[in-house]
């Protein structure tokens, strides 16, 4: 996730220039730390808080879609793990649902514990897995971008990604999982207010929508 390496370079950045020699002027030292911090915060704002998004803007926000589908996956598999902690589980699944557009929105296919042409909400998922965990792992394979982001209004872009899910026995006593698919999953780009310390800004950030 972009955002993410803009914070890690801030991080390096700011340990970089603290790591001051004992002949190195002190004023001089800090001018040159806040011009770094300020044009990097410049080029974050210019990708993240831009009014209208290039062509290749949308590319690597469609980029990021791909890793928020993986990202699913693995915080499912954490939520699964019944020899973790309870609470440790619980909070993977509430950062899971936050990858998504709505609480309310519908999954299908996702679980191989459920028939193909149910759908099932995040909660029904939830308390399935706390409870039992699943015999199978789900992992999505060949994501594609099969509707790339088109503007819906000022603050909203929608696409899809299409995929094939692997399930993966979590135990050898299992048969092996086959290939489901393709599957479709809507992708959302909204603009919105997002706390950045005691500051609160409008940026781009994705989301992701329905699974069937």
């Amino acid at each position: 996730m972009k955002y993410i390496k803009y914070i890690w370079i801030l991080i390096i950045l700011y340990l970089v220039c603290s790591a001051r020699t004992c002949t190195e002027n002190e004023d001089a030292a800090a001018k040159r730390e806040e011009q770094y911090i300020k044009e990097l915060k410049d080029s974050v704002k210019h990708v993240f808080m831009s009014d209208s998004l290039s062509a290749q803007s949308l590319r690597s926000f469609e980029i990021t879609a791909i890793d928020r589908l993986n990202d699913f996956a693995d915080y499912l598999k954490i939520v699964s793990d019944t020899s973790l902690e309870l609470k440790f589980r619980q909070h993977a699944f509430e950062v899971a649902g936050n990858l998504f557009i709505s609480g309310e929105i519908k999954i299908q296919k996702w679980s191989k514990n459920y028939l193909p042409d149910k759908y099932i909400t995040p909660d029904v998922l939830k308390s399935q897995l706390l409870s039992k965990g699943m015999s199978y792992r789900a992992e999505p394979e060949q994501i594609n971008v099969s509707a790339p982001f088109i503007r819906e209004n000022d603050s909203t872009y929608a696409g899809r990604l299409s995929f094939y899910q692997k399930w993966i026995p979590v135990s050898e006593l299992i048969q092996s999982g086959n290939i489901n698919g393709p599957i479709n999953i809507e992708i959302f780009l909204i603009r919105k207010l997002k706390p950045f310390g005691i500051q609160q800004l409008k940026v781009w950030d994705v989301y992701l929508g329905e699974i069937e």
